[in-house]
């Protein structure tokens, strides 16, 4: 009864949206990913992901390369950040182990790409939440990634730089660029970083 009573006010919104012609936004495996991560609240007898259909999403859109990310571009750090995101959410929920297989396939045979890559197309916050997804596969349990690789150590460096430019105490009392890759910062205080948002929500 609840979901007949909002279908009008969900089709008002998509056709206010449509109707907005301020161009399109590409789906983001790396979003999504997150998004598939979010367990169920009352999981009852095992875990399961909240929002079943990112996972859908995900096996639907492996790249015939084993990645995830941008078909038309290639990227080195689009791809991998894709592609290890979403190995770790289908690994949070013990699923499509051969597509898992062919991700982590794609990320032995690509990261020296990372070392190549030029540091000016490098997204915002690659180097906090790269990491971070990294030491959540390491978590999971995912045996078959390349930790050591040398391509890592100068990602691991800036992580380490910009951590120090903006102490952690400050991060949880004003607006920093921090902000944009909270997803990579362990250990957070939520109730004070709350205090940080918006009047419009964001």
């Amino acid at each position: 009864a609840e979901e007949a009573e909002l279908q009008p006010l969900i089709d008002q919104v998509r056709a206010m949206l449509r109707s907005m012609n301020d161009g399109d936004t590409s789906a983001s495996a790396y979003d999504t990913a997150w998004v598939a991560m979010v367990p169920k609240p009352d999981g009852g007898g095992g875990a399961q992901p909240q929002f079943p259909a990112t996972v859908r999403w995900i096996v639907d859109h492996q790249l015939p390369d084993g990645s995830w990310g941008d078909s038309a571009l290639f990227s080195a750090y689009d791809r991998m950040i894709n592609t290890l995101a979403c190995v770790v959410a289908l690994t949070k929920w013990s699923l499509e182990p051969a597509r898992c297989e062919a991700g982590l396939s794609f990320l032995h045979e690509n990261m020296w790409r990372l070392a190549e890559e030029e540091a000016e197309s490098m997204p915002i916050g690659f180097e906090i939440a790269f990491p971070s997804l990294i030491q959540t596969a390491r978590d999971l349990g995912v045996v078959d990634f390349p930790y050591g690789h040398p391509a890592l150590q100068s990602i691991y460096a800036n992580r380490e730089v910009k951590l120090k430019r903006i102490p952690r105490d400050m991060m949880h009392r004003v607006p920093t660029s921090i902000l944009h890759s909270l997803e990579g910062m362990p250990d957070l205080d939520w109730p004070r970083l709350l205090n940080l948002q918006s009047c419009d929500g964001s």
